[in-house]
């Protein structure tokens, strides 16, 4: 039925079934029960397919009860290693020369599997202590739960690991068995997760990640070029160089390629001070850049605000923030003007969810960091959403990239 407005159910009804009650010999709740019990739909439920069932197909099978009754039969743990890049990207912060991924996968009592996939851009050993987290601490307690329970594994998840610390690696780890467990889930309803969760998107703007800071101005002016050809509308460019200087002749000359019409956004990976940052974003914004993205240390909550007074340019960060509870005290102390939650550091699915209703309710604007299928299908429930970060021109038509249409977390 997608894409057709549902009948109300007046009109469903009042063809067929005469809505006659004697309001003087019987009790209004009871004939009321009595009735429904007459019609067809009783025994599915109001709101189960309701549409569909009435208007003469096949009623709903119990495939979805019995998915939803599902556990966890198995939790395996694999590294994909890849040697590093000798010449890596960089931001001013630091190299991500990439060692590879932590894959989890989560077989159902059914048979169907799901996946959990997180990067890692540097600290090679990383990956091993990722494994054995997961192994050791998370394993255990995900074992045997219901599918039809992930919020529930995931609070239980983030408790077991509150003795040494969710924050860091245990966050990781958490993301990974979360995104296994939603993409195993809609699999087995055969459905992607945002049909589970409610969508509200068919699409949404992309950005392109395309000005590392060792980048020389030849290939910056390749990528930018591509970018364009590609269809992007939105870019954004890593500054934070020693001076500010630098910055500004990265900014202009970045500029004079991708004309005025393509929205420019920078990036400084919280190497500045707040008296730097606060300078430097008020030149920004006169050169036209539409956010300024980390510009400090990520945990500097009050830096934050006070950059937010004093700046006119959308101050955005997030990616290196590892809860809800942290993206609720920057809403809350007016420290951010757009939310960026990577998926790894978030804690998976379930935790974008959260952040992204809280940050509607409070009207704040929602840009991931990173994209992939997996966080696209949060965004497709997210009404505050205005940009997927990614690369390339995979699912990309105009500038905007599509949702993903295959189960759990795949694209096709």
């Amino acid at each position: 039925m997608q894409g057709q407005e549902p009948a109300l159910i007046e009109d469903c009804l009042l063809p067929s079934v005469p809505l006659i009650f004697d309001m003087r010999t019987s009790n209004h709740s009871t004939s009321r029960r009595r009735l429904l019990k007459t019609l067809p739909f009783a025994s599915i439920g109001l709101g189960s397919a309701l549409p569909e069932f009435v208007h003469g197909q096949e009623p709903p099978t119990d495939k979805p009860q019995s998915a939803l009754q599902s556990r966890v039969k198995s939790i395996d743990v694999t590294l994909r290693r890849r040697r590093p890049n000798p010449d890596p990207i960089r931001d001013a912060l630091q190299s991500l020369p990439g060692v590879g991924n932590v894959v989890v996968t989560i077989t159902s009592d059914e048979g169907i599997t799901g996946q959990g996939d997180i990067g890692y851009g540097r600290i090679a050993g990383g990956l091993d202590a990722l494994k054995a987290l997961i192994e050791h601490e998370l394993t255990p307690i995900v074992q045997g739960t219901r599918l039809s329970h992930i919020r529930q594994t995931h609070e239980a998840m983030r408790k077991e690991t509150d003795y040494h610390g969710t924050q860091g690696l245990a966050t990781l780890g958490i993301a990974a068995v979360d995104t296994a467990l939603w993409d195993c889930l809609g699999k087995t309803l055969n459905v992607p997760c945002w049909q589970i969760w409610g969508g509200c998107h068919g699409s949404i703007p992309a950005y392109g990640m395309l000005g590392w800071i060792n980048y020389t101005e030849d290939q910056l002016k390749e990528r930018c070029e591509q970018a364009l050809a590609q269809g992007y509308r939105a870019l954004k460019l890593k500054v934070g160089f020693p001076s500010l200087k630098e910055d500004v002749k990265r900014i202009e000359f970045v500029r004079k390629i991708i004309g005025d019409d393509v929205r420019l956004m920078v990036d400084a990976n919280q190497v500045l001070t707040v008296g730097e940052a606060i300078m430097r974003g008020r030149v920004f914004e006169e050169l036209g850049c539409w956010w300024f993205e980390e510009p400090i240390p990520a945990h500097d909550l009050e830096g934050y605000r006070r950059i937010n007074e004093e700046i006119g340019i959308q101050l955005a960060t997030g990616e290196n923030l590892f809860s809800p509870q942290d993206f609720g005290r920057f809403i809350r102390h007016n420290a951010v003007d757009i939310v960026q939650p990577d998926l790894r550091r978030s804690g998976g699915p379930t935790a974008l969810l959260e952040i992204g209703h809280l940050s509607n309710a409070y009207n704040i604007p929602y840009a991931s960091h990173g994209g992939g299928a997996a966080h696209m299908n949060v965004m497709a429930c997210l009404p505050n959403v205005i940009y997927v970060e990614t690369g390339g021109t995979d699912h990309l038509v105009d500038g905007r990239l599509k949702l993903p249409q295959g189960p759990g977390f795949s694209w096709d």
